[in-house]
C-alpha cells in the first residue's frame, strides 16, 4: 500500500524554491524524482517555508530532519529518497513518522549554511525555526529525533559519524551507538547536552526531554555526492531501525 503525507507549515519566513538551487534541480531531474507526481507536489509546499509531513500510525512518534544547513545537500535528498519509497509503498511504518527534508527553503536554495547570516544550528534556544520544530516534536509527543547533516571531506569533523551526549538522556549516547554499529559511522560523544555547543537542534531537543542524534555524513558542501546520499540515508534507517519501527 502506498503512503500518504499530511503536512503542516511551521513558518513561512524561511520560504524558497528549492529548485532554484541548480544542483538541487539538477539531482532531481537525473533521479527521476521529477516523474513522481505525488512526491513534487508535497515537495513544492516547501515554498510556502518550513514544511513537516507526517505519515504512519503507532504508539511511537518519531521525527527525522535535514537542511538545518542549507548548503549539506545530501542528507536533505537522502530523506527525499525514503520519502518516496514511503509513497511507492516500500515501507511499513509502526510508528507516527514525523519528516523534514527542507528545514530552511530559503537556505537551500541559496545553497549556503546560513539564514539571513545566522547559522540556525546555534539558535534553537532563542526564536527561530531551529526553536520552533522542537516546540513542534515537544507538541506531537515525539520520542526520538535524528537531526541528519553532512560534512565536507576537508572540515570538521570530515568523516561519518553520530554527535549525542550521555546527560540528560543517556538514550541519546544508545541510539547513536546502534547507528554506528549499524552503519560506517564514528562515535562523537559529549558528558553533557549544550557544553559544547549552545543552540544546537540536538542538544536542545535532548535538554528539553526528547532523546536526539546529529548525524553526519561525507558530502562535498555545496554538492551532492552520491556516497555520502546512502550514507545518511543508512543512518536515517538505522535511527528508525533502532525503534523497531521499520
Amino acid at each position: 500500500m502506498s503512503g500518504k503525507f499530511e503536512y503542516n507549515l511551521i513558518d513561512s519566513e524561511t520560504k524558497g524554491n528549492i529548485f532554484n538551487n541548480p544542483v538541487i534541480k539538477n539531482y532531481f531531474n537525473n533521479e527521476g524524482f521529477t516523474e513522481n507526481n505525488d512526491l513534487m507536489r508535497y515537495v513544492s509546499e516547501t515554498r510556502k517555508g518550513s514544511i513537516v509531513y507526517d505519515v504512519g500510525t503507532g504508539n511511537k512518534s518519531l521525527m527525522v530532519i535535514a537542511g538545518v544547513h542549507g548548503d549539506e545537500l545530501a542528507p536533505q535528498i537522502a530523506v527525499i529518497k525514503f520519502m518516496e519509497e514511503i509513497l511507492n509503498g516500500e515501507w511499513n511504518l509502526r510508528c507516527k513518522l514525523y519528516i523534514v527534508p527542507f528545514l530552511i527553503p530559503k537556505a537551500t536554495m541559496q545553497n549556503t549554511r546560513f539564514l539571513d547570516y545566522k547559522d540556525m544550528n546555534r539558535q534553537a534556544t532563542n526564536s527561530g525555526i531551529t526553536k520552533y520544530i522542537i516546540d513542534y516534536a515537544l507538541s506531537h509527543n515525539v520520542v526520538g529525533l535524528c537531526d541528519c547533516h553532512s560534512t565536507d571531506p576537508n572540515k570538521k569533523p570530515g568523516y561519518s559519524s553520530v554527535f549525542c551526549s550521555i546527560r540528560p538522556l543517556v538514550e541519546s549516547s544508545m541510539i547513536a551507538r546502534y547507528i554506528c554499529k549499524n552503519t560506517n559511522s564514528r562515535l562523537l560523544p559529549v558528558y553533557m547536552a549544550g557544553s559544547t555547543i549552545m543552540g544546537s537542534v540536538e542538544d536542545e531537543s535532548n535538554l528539553r526531554g526528547i532523546p536526539s542524534v546529529t548525524c553526519e555524513s561525507v558530502s562535498h558542501v555545496c554538492k551532492i555526492d552520491p556516497s555520502g546520499v546512502a550514507e545518511s540515508y543508512n543512518q536515517l534507517i538505522s535511527f528508525l531501525n533502532y525503534f523497531k519501527v521499520i
